[in-house]
């Protein structure tokens, strides 16, 4: 569920061991949160977008899903 999440490593040059490790999380840890399995905490967006270098107002591009009846992008 976090393709664009997954592009914007790549596009940084990380894999996501090395965000793992960069924000304090294990290899286990960061799989389940990246396959939907396991939930993001605040403070681990918060580091995720630090290291990516995301905006504050496009961190929930990367986390959240639309709402309904909301377009993606809008």
């Amino acid at each position: 569920p976090y393709w664009k999440l997954r592009g914007r490593f790549h596009s940084c040059g990380y894999r996501d061991q090395e965000v793992a490790e960069y924000i304090g999380i294990g290899r286990d840890t960061m799989s389940g949160r990246m396959h939907g399995n396991q939930p993001w905490t605040s403070a681990e967006i918060t580091r995720v977008a630090a290291v990516l270098n995301i905006p504050r107002e496009q961190i929930g591009e990367f986390f959240f899903e639309p709402l309904p009846g909301q377009r993606k992008g809008a």
